[in-house]
């Protein structure tokens, strides 16, 4: 059985544009042609896409990385360079996806084929070619390629399921997913047998579409807080339209068990403690029918009592005390077809009310196009100052430092991006040793 993996964290990073070419035309009769350099490729993108293929982030434990194809440089003769090859993430229906640096949800995957853009590829620079004007008809000089976008993202997996199954351990919550569905999960009389969620589809009696059921492994107090094993798992109970809790009637004190659960619902979200709830009182085959509706008189006080009953959504769904509460044996699958004819009910009224106040999210991902090509610092150290930024790197990296007019575009670039500017704020003078890109330049007269 494949490892249950839910949350993960990986780094992505989109492909540079590839840069621009200096390059000229050079035919028979025209040794000394005009510019003939072809604009970089567009570098790869990094997408991710959901899929019903998969149902564990496992495969993220051994691959944690994930690098976009940097764009081709452009070439001779006009000749653009190849756009690098995207990178599309594959992850289960159901997988969030948010910016570490930010905390930021940023994507929420609930559909098969549904993709997201979380890293955009650079854009490919301009060659000669294009940046020939009327004025300057033979630039020595191109564009860099635009840098990719990096950052770091976690995937939580919560499995989307229209019923949760919670309870204490040891309730009988796996036996009631294999009575009710064809999964088999682990099933002991031991506390703590199931160590993940398991997924089974129900289908009531006389209804072609069925229902999903989550099995989550058993709550104890203290779980929202991360006490035991089940804390773990609280958030895969987050997208479900109900909840079966499942009380085991031998215990003394079922009430107090129905509480811990209910305690620890409302702590971890307000949205749990609001879910419709029904109650299966469970291993009734080991109590005699006084006991059994002993045990039902006692949850019912409690229902009363707490007033649940007059809660959102029980009063839009008509839910009353006596209507969800089901005295039944997972074990002997006594009472389950009551039960699961009114979790079907209740979870396509939900699935109606959900369509009636349906609201699409929009997540603003800025970050996926911030390339961040243009910040950079100045240091002074002994005094040379140094210019510390990729933009400025790249500007250098693709002039001909031997042509005058290249030069003077750089500057021009430089200054257009502050580069100057904070220079003089920092003291510079002409004369002062400026090193950008690791090459050293000499600040002159007139370049303010």
């Amino acid at each position: 059985m494949a490892q249950f993996i839910d949350q993960v964290q990986i780094e992505v990073q989109s492909g540079d544009g590839g840069n621009g070419a200096i390059q000229w035309r050079r035919e028979k009769y025209e040794p000394m042609g005009g510019p003939a350099g072809g604009n970089g490729g567009r570098g790869g993108s990094v997408y991710i896409e959901a899929t019903a293929d998969l149902n564990t982030l496992l495969d993220f434990r051994f691959k944690t990385e994930f690098i976009a194809d940097t764009g081709v440089r452009g070439g001779i003769k006009n000749r653009h360079g190849r756009a690098g090859q995207d990178v599309v993430i594959r992850v289960p229906v159901g997988t969030t996806v948010r910016d570490l640096e930010s905390g930021l949800v940023i994507a929420d995957l609930t559909k098969s084929g549904q993709r997201t853009l979380v890293a955009e590829g650079g854009q490919g620079g301009r060659g000669n070619t294009e940046l020939a004007s009327s004025t300057r008809r033979a630039p020595h000089f191109c564009e860099p390629g635009q840098p990719g976008v990096k950052r770091t993202l976690e995937l939580t997996l919560k499995l989307l399921a229209d019923v949760g199954i919670v309870g204490l351990p040891n309730a009988g919550k796996s036996t009631l997913l294999a009575a009710l569905t064809r999964a088999k999960p682990k099933i002991a009389d031991y506390p703590f047998s199931t160590l993940e969620p398991n997924l089974g589809v129900a289908k009531s009696e006389g209804q072609q579409d069925g229902y999903v059921l989550a099995d989550i492994p058993g709550l104890i107090e203290g779980a929202s807080q991360g006490v035991g094993l089940g804390h773990k798992f609280l958030k895969h109970v987050e997208r479900t339209r109900v909840l079966v809790h499942m009380v085991d009637t031998t215990q003394e004190d079922i009430i107090a068990s129905i509480k811990t659960i209910n305690k620890e619902l409302a702590l971890y979200s307000d949205h749990l403690s609001q879910l419709p709830q029904i109650i299966a009182l469970n291993k009734i085959e080991m109590l005699t029918p006084e006991e059994i509706d002993e045990r039902k008189k006692e949850v019912l006080a409690y229902l009363k009592e707490s007033e649940q009953e007059n809660k959102e959504p029980y009063q839009t769904l008509k839910l009353t005390r006596e209507n969800r509460v089901f005295a039944i044996s997972a074990f002997s699958r006594v009472g389950l077809t009551g039960l699961s004819q009114r979790v079907f009910e209740i979870v396509e009224q939900m699935k109606e009310l959900a369509k009636e106040n349906e609201v699409n999210i929009k997540y603003v991902d800025e970050k996926a196009y911030d390339h961040g090509d243009s910040s950079f610092k100045v240091n002074v150290v002994d005094d040379v100052f140094y210019v510390e930024g990729d933009r400025a790197a790249r500007l250098v990296s693709v002039t001909d430092l031997k042509d005058p007019d290249s030069l003077f575009s750089l500057f021009q670039r430089l200054r257009a991006m502050g580069v100057i500017d904070e220079l003089l704020r920092n003291g510079v003078e002409p004369g002062a040793d400026v090193v950008i890109g690791g090459l050293n330049f000499t600040y002159g007269e007139g370049m303010s």
